[in-house]
């Protein structure tokens, strides 16, 4: 989903790199304590390379981080577009036709 305006990029960009400051670390933990051998073969690929081992963490940890903000582009995208279609509506409204939608989703589990 794309952004529509300039204003809908901006926001998106911004809420994705904060969610990546904020998720991204605990997402390269997380990581790293499941497959800890990962990030070690990643050091020695560095070092095979002629690279500071530590070099080898980023190889790693910057797509990870990276990928902990993506989620929130699309949430956010998905969400513009839901408020878009339903722009018309007051608070009351919006809150209706979010209970039904989390209704159907029950019910349908």
């Amino acid at each position: 989903m794309w952004p529509k305006t300039k204003k809908e990029a901006f926001t998106r960009f911004f809420v994705s790199t904060l969610f990546s400051i904020l998720f991204g670390p605990a997402l390269v933990v997380a990581v790293r304590s499941w497959w800890p051998t990962l990030f070690d073969s990643a050091k020695d690929v560095a070092a095979l390379y002629g690279s500071d081992p530590a070099v080898g963490f980023l190889f790693i940890a910057a797509p990870l981080m990276v990928a902990a903000g993506l989620p929130a582009w699309w949430v956010l995208g998905a969400t513009v577009r839901w408020l878009d279609k339903r722009k018309d509506k007051d608070i009351g409204e919006l809150a209706r036709d979010v209970a039904a939608a989390v209704k159907d989703v029950r019910g349908g589990l």
